[in-house]
């Protein structure tokens, strides 16, 4: 069992590592937007790699379906019996994912034609579309085996190599981007793509074969364990991929409205996602299997308090990121992408996108904690049917805004759609698990946002003034970056600090580590 302070410690190496796989990702898309810009080609790639982990939703939910039961394996199951489970499990979805591969290399136009409307206007938009995303299908491959395996080194607590897997992806793009997009384009960048994931699944090898874990070829679809596993992943599967169809289903729109809008959309979500990814997906990721050893023990105490102390921790990185995005969206999208082929009207459009997006940071990174306590009590079905609201709520939501809003409508649907599901799966959460201290964490997150305001007042001020003195270049908009985030830092800890927040004492180790919510 993680103790409050391992678990803090565990996910702060765990950030660190994902916040260098997110730098490399920066520099990959800065690469994107210089060597492309918001043209036809970027919106392509973009829609093609969407489609592809869409699919890949089905690698994240197998590795959540998988973490409590392989828990659970390997607190009761002889060491030859999991090895034979994982074996199964390997086969069977190296055969499922060749077969889906085949079939998306030979129905990749009819995909174009019904998912992206907007590209079957020009023959040749509509020949090199379906080109990228059959070379893109080749990812699939790796992505089962990649899931299993990290599946089994995170249920062993291990999640260092799972961490640094978009480490290894980013470097093989950003070496394609400075080295050769001149002389293959993006249908190389698209092979660039595949490799990229091939590195993400051998990187996980190592620790694999180095916890004894051998590889044999067993195929048995009768195994009660594996039948058990697929009954609980669909739902999984449709709970965990909400972001993925809800940008699938933007990106769809967004083909019908201008060349680039595509991109646009894309670039926004990619500064949404950074933060979200580099610390909601490192702490929902270290806490899921210590709420799974919980559950499985029936340990309702030690469940809710590592519950409250990962959605407070969520309020305390995301709320006050989300606030700082908001207010230097503009400087933010410059300095990252404006260069080359992504000039300033790009910039306008992508930060105008980028604030109405902002928001879902702090939902997207609440709902993983809600959905994952879910799972570890082997409750899929609650988070699917939150999750068919949404996708519903969403592209009612988008067929109104885009109109109105064209790319930024797009955006604010997927804000209020993702906070009105989050809030309705805490209310499920609460009626199911008793002993929740709501009260704390509604104080927490009251505490959280006004010390966020504070600092979001003080960065303002600081924008505002040195937007007046400086030259709005790469260097000017660094300058007004580093200087608000020097400042914003103390403004927050010390606002925090002085509203007595809980979770601050843990992330800097003061105090007791044991604090109860």
């Amino acid at each position: 069992m993680l103790k409050n302070s391992r678990l803090i410690k565990s996910s702060i190496i765990v950030m660190i590592l994902l916040v260098i796989g997110k730098v490399l990702a920066f520099v990959r898309d800065a690469l994107i937007a210089a060597k492309f810009g918001t043209t036809i080609e970027t919106d392509i790639y973009m829609f093609a790699f969407g489609a592809v982990m869409l699919l890949t939703s089905i690698g994240y939910g197998l590795t959540t379906t998988f973490i409590p039961i392989h828990t659970e394996n390997i607190e009761k199951k002889t060491f030859k019996e999991r090895n034979e489970y994982v074996n199964k499990l390997l086969n069977i979805f190296m055969l499922f994912t060749i077969i889906v591969t085949i079939l998306g290399i030979i129905f990749a136009k009819y995909i174009i034609m019904i998912c992206a409307p907007g590209f079957t206007k020009n023959p040749a938009v509509f020949s090199m579309a379906v080109q990228i995303i059959r070379i893109m299908f080749l990812s699939l491959i790796f992505v089962g085996m990649q899931s299993i395996i990290t599946g089994v080194l995170q249920a062993h607590k291990y999640f260092f190599e799972p961490s640094a897997m978009s480490i290894a992806s980013n470097l093989i793009y950003v070496i394609y981007l400075v080295f050769l997009p001149d002389k293959y384009g993006i249908l190389g960048f698209g092979v660039a793509t595949v490799l990229g994931f091939f590195a993400q699944y051998i990187i996980n090898v190592p620790r694999f074969r180095a916890l004894g874990y051998k590889y044999k070829f067993i195929l048995d679809f009768k195994d009660k364990d594996i039948i058990r596993l697929f009954k609980l992943m669909l739902p999984i599967i449709i709970s965990t991929s909400l972001i993925q169809i809800n940008l699938f289903i933007n990106r769809s729109f967004a083909t019908n409205l201008y060349e680039g809008a595509v991109s646009i959309l894309d670039f926004s979500n990619k500064v949404t996602m950074l933060v979200y990814e580099v610390f909601a997906v490192a702490i929902s990721t270290v806490i899921y299997p210590t709420l799974a050893t919980h559950a499985a023990n029936k340990n309702n105490t030690e469940y809710n308090k590592a519950l409250g102390k990962s959605i407070n921790m969520i309020f305390l990185i995301l709320i006050p990121a989300a606030v700082g995005i908001i207010v230097l969206r503009v400087p933010i999208i410059s300095v990252i992408f404006k260069r080359g082929q992504f000039v300033e009207s790009s910039v306008i459009k992508t930060a105008q996108a980028l604030l109405f997006f902002s928001p879902a940071i702090i939902f997207y990174g609440l709902r993983d904690i809600l959905s994952r306590a879910f799972y570890s009590l082997k409750d899929t079905k609650t988070p699917m049917i939150n999750s068919f609201f949404g996708i519903i709520l969403n592209f009612i939501l988008s067929s109104i805004l885009v109109k109105f809003m064209n790319v930024s409508g797009l955006t604010l649907a997927a804000s209020i759609s993702t906070g009105m599901i989050t809030l309705l799966l805490f209310y499920n959460l609460n009626k199911k698990v008793k002993g929740i201290n709501v009260k704390n964490i509604i104080t927490e997150f009251v505490k959280i946002l006004i010390a966020s305001a504070v600092m979001g007042a003080v960065v303002y001020i600081i924008y505002k003034f040195l937007g007046a003195h400086l030259a709005l270049t790469m260097k000017g908009n660094l300058i007004i970056i580093l200087i608000s985030v020097i400042a914003a830092v103390p403004v927050y800890v010390i606002s925090a600090y002085m509203l007595k927040v809980k979770e601050l004492k843990e992330i800097f180790n003061i105090g007791s580590h044991g604090a109860e919510n």
